[in-house]
């Protein structure tokens, strides 16, 4: 994302740099998200795919995949190559147990966060003690074991739904490391956690070290001007953009800021925060900024 150090205008329009990101059609979100399960047969390696990634997606084991395709560098694929696949392998990662609450953010409903959590929309508004379906506000904290009782606290003790994240972020404990972190800042800038999670997966994949062609770095993809402009203004304090707790923090209250500047406006929000909200002030929303918001929001939906 891009801003100026002063804020006023929040940057050039993003939509004119190259991105290593997945911008997709909204019909073909979904397609994405479960472009990975396929147990068994071939596979062409696609330009930034990791022999790790693939694994996970095939759900077939690392060392088995690169034996079965003579590879002795696990870490150096190359694009166009086609892999055979070893065969069907367990499944990456074991299903984590529904958060305990959710704080709902704007713009949630109560059907959209029954059917995230897989409840029903009368059993989440009967633990809730809510009368009107139709009228919930921003900040209370439902009850989600209320409404489907038996379940438990997510992996590691934490209100994340680890078991509805994407193929590849559940196979990658270093990312799904990272996920208190998301918990820290979201909640101390009352950021909406669902929103800044798979917003910056679609940016970066959560990896800590990707620099876009044009200089953006990291998680949140933060454009050095805009750091500058979050140690000096938003934030005052020195930060480190390669550091994944400094850039989930920036890219945290960066996304806060922009839904107190757009009322709470999501859309507008997300499209501020990969276009440049002067941009979108002034010229309205580009149709790639659009699309970037549509998959973001879809992910969301879907995954976080």
């Amino acid at each position: 994302m891009r801003a100026t150090k002063s804020g006023a205008s929040h940057g050039r329009p993003r939509h004119r740099r190259p991105r290593r990101r997945l911008l997709l059609p909204m019909a073909t979100v979904v397609a994405v998200a479960v472009a990975g399960s396929a147990a068994t047969g071939g596979h062409t390696v696609a330009p930034g795919e990791t022999l790790s990634q693939i694994a996970s997606d095939h759900k077939v084991n690392m060392a088995e995949l690169a034996e079965a395709n003579g590879i002795d560098d696990v870490d150096r694929l190359r694009a166009g190559q086609l892999l055979t696949m070893p065969g069907e392998g367990a499944d990456p990662a074991a299903p984590a147990a529904p958060v305990r609450f959710h704080t709902v953010a704007p713009g949630d409903t109560l059907s959209a966060i029954a059917r995230t959590y897989g409840v029903t929309v009368a059993k989440l508004a009967a633990a809730n003690g809510i009368d009107d379906v139709h009228r919930i506000r921003v900040g209370d904290k439902l009850a989600i074991d209320d409404a489907a009782p038996g379940a438990g606290t997510a992996a590691g003790g934490g209100k994340v739904d680890t078991s509805r994240f994407p193929a590849r972020l559940q196979a990658s404990p270093e990312r799904l490391a990272l996920v208190p972190i998301f918990e820290h800042w979201a909640g101390h800038y009352d950021t909406p956690l669902d929103l800044l999670m798979a917003m910056t997966w679609l940016e970066s994949g959560w990896q800590r070290d990707v620099v876009s062609s044009a200089g953006a770095i990291g998680i949140g993809q933060l454009m050095p001007d805009t750091v500058t402009w979050m140690e000096d203004v938003l934030i005052g304090v020195p930060l480190d953009p390669y550091d994944p707790d400094d850039n989930i923090r920036m890219s945290a209250r960066y996304l806060s800021w922009l839904l107190d500047r757009t009322g709470g406006d999501v859309a507008t929000a997300l499209a501020g925060y990969y276009q440049g909200l002067g941009a979108v002030q002034t010229s309205g929303i580009f149709p790639s900024t659009r699309a970037y918001v549509a998959n973001v929001l879809a992910f969301r939906d879907q995954h976080f």
